[in-house]
Parts: C-alpha cells; sequence; structure tokens
C-alpha cells in the first residue's frame, strides 16, 4: 500500500495565490482560520502548510481546482 498524500504547497506558491486573491496576510489567515502568525510562516517557508488547509484557502478564493487537475 503506497501513501499518497499530497505535498505541502511551497511557500511561494502560498504567497501567489494569496496576491492572486487580493488579500493581506492577516485577511487570508482569517479566511482559514489561522492565526496571522501561522501564515507569516508559511509564507517564509519555516512551518509546512497542510496541503489540506492550501486546498481549503483556494477553494474559498476561486483558485480551484489547479491546473492539471481542472481537466481530469
Amino acid at each position: 500500500m503506497t501513501d499518497s498524500k499530497p505535498p505541502s504547497p511551497t511557500p511561494a506558491a502560498i504567497r501567489e495565490a494569496r496576491l492572486a486573491a487580493g488579500l493581506t496576510q492577516t485577511e487570508a489567515a482569517q479566511t482559514v482560520r489561522a492565526s496571522l502568525r501561522g501564515w507569516q510562516q508559511w509564507e517564509a517557508g519555516d512551518r509546512a502548510m497542510p496541503p489540506g488547509l492550501f486546498e481549503l484557502f483556494m477553494l474559498k478564493t476561486g483558485q480551484w481546482p489547479l491546473g492539471d487537475e481542472a481537466e481530469n
């Protein structure tokens, strides 16, 4: 049995998604009910953002599905 856990998004992808949504770090954190400090750590690469939380952010900001997944 293989574990097909999705990878965590890169700090650059997190920042790009936030900017594409036109949100400040505070607003982005509030969107997924996270702390501002947590969001800052995800964008800085100090902590890995859980993949499911990134999906939630993308869904709530109208940016999901992504690329190849949109075609499946």
